[in-house]
Parts: C-alpha cells; sequence; structure tokens
C-alpha cells in the first residue's frame, strides 16, 4: 500500500509541463492529431516556406 500512496502522491505534485503534456493528450484524443498541434521539443514537423 505504501508504493502506491507514494506514486499518488507523486501524480498530484506533478509539474505543470506533466500536465500540459496530458492535455496534449487528451485533446488528441477528443480532437484527432491532426487538428491539435504539438509544440513539444523537436514538434511540429513542417515543411519550411519554399523562399528557403
Amino acid at each position: 500500500m505504501a508504493i502506491s500512496q507514494k506514486i499518488s502522491g507523486f501524480m498530484e505534485k506533478s509539474s505543470w509541463i506533466r500536465k500540459m503534456f496530458e492535455e496534449g493528450i487528451r485533446l488528441k484524443q477528443e480532437f484527432g492529431a491532426d487538428n491539435v498541434f504539438d509544440l513539444s521539443l523537436g514538434n511540429p514537423v513542417v515543411e519550411p516556406p519554399e523562399a528557403l
């Protein structure tokens, strides 16, 4: 039981970055991955404009 309480505490005190990541996953499930932009490190993968 101590382990599950410890994990529960970690989940309640998680960082705002983790919460934003989890919200992104929820939004992708609700609206579809094509309708939610992933702006995390290395994303989005978008072709540069032709001028470049």
